[in-house]
């Protein structure tokens, strides 16, 4: 993948539904900062009663068109 962003990462899990309860978790180094990119995504809409909302996956498209995917 060619994403450093994790949120992006943690949301594309939740959109390919990888992992069912938290994809990606070993891709953040420090558990704190997981916590921390997990309280910003459900703060943001992002993602709601562990689905992606609609709010998520623009964030998806959006960061995807930045990087030309």
């Amino acid at each position: 993948m060619t994403s450093a962003d994790p949120v992006y990462r943690i949301l594309k899990g939740f959109e390919q539904k990888q992992e069912a309860a938290y994809p990606h978790a070993g891709s953040v180094e420090d558990p704190r900062d997981f916590r921390t990119v997990m309280k910003h995504i459900y703060e943001a809409g992002y993602i709601d009663a562990g689905k992606l909302t609609q709010a998520g996956q623009g964030y998806i498209q959006a960061y995807e068109r930045r990087l030309n995917i």
